[in-house]
């Protein structure tokens, strides 16, 4: 699992000769699933939702800009995903995390004061302990490098920006789509693959943000 989010690292890095400028930033995502009528939350309620610090993935992203088109990658996780499982004995936590790489398209340019654009990209979502590292120094077999439950995905989306550099702001709607198939984990002692169990993720996240542009 740490392979392919480094590979998804060094696609990015690998990719800095096509692209010229660079920006960094925070965001917070929020994951949703149509309600019993079919409609998806709007931009409203997702707002609401993000301020109360409901079902936040807090985390961060770079990315690397063209004349339009540009390249990113981000993380986000939810530190408290699991904390009901938590047991006093074992002193175990869990985190769900998020890793995606994106292509976007910026129809002003990704610096423009009004920045409307498109994307495109995939991920990994999954389930972990968040104490990891504790856990096996504490004794526990578990493996170091995979996750509990995962799955991969493939998004695409919309979203507006405001920029007034050095300093951006945006809002972005993405769907969802889970890939087909397992991820592959490598068990730690004997090296030998299996399949990591699957976790859902849901159809469709809006991401809040904002930005520092480094050009």
């Amino acid at each position: 699992m740490k392979k392919l989010i480094a590979i998804l690292a060094l696609g990015a890095l690998v990719a800095t000769g096509a692209f010229a400028e660079l920006s960094l930033g925070v965001s917070g995502v929020q994951y949703y699933q149509e309600d019993a009528n079919g409609n998806l939350p709007s931009l409203q309620q997702a707002w609401k939702d993000f301020q109360d610090g409901n079902g936040v993935y807090y985390g961060g992203f770079a990315e690397l800009l063209g004349k339009h088109w540009g390249l990113g990658l981000a993380f986000n996780y939810d530190p408290e995903a699991g904390s009901q499982l938590v047991n006093e004995t074992t002193n175990a936590k869990f985190m769900s995390y998020d890793v995606n790489l994106y292509l976007s398209y910026h129809l002003f340019g990704g610096a423009a004061f009004l920045d409307p654009f498109a994307e495109l990209g995939f991920g990994v979502y999954a389930f972990d302990y968040k104490n990891k590292k504790d856990l096996i120094d504490n004794g526990w077999t578990i493996d170091a490098d995979d996750p509990l439950a995962g799955t991969g995905y493939f998004t695409y989306g919309l979203g507006l920006g405001l920029n007034l550099k050095p300093i951006g702001v945006f809002i972005k709607a993405n769907w969802v789509n889970q890939a087909k198939g397992v991820l592959k984990g490598t068990d730690d002692i004997t090296g030998d693959k299996y399949d990591i169990p699957l976790i859902d993720v849901m159809p469709f996240r809006w991401t809040f943000g904002a930005k520092l542009l480094l050009f």
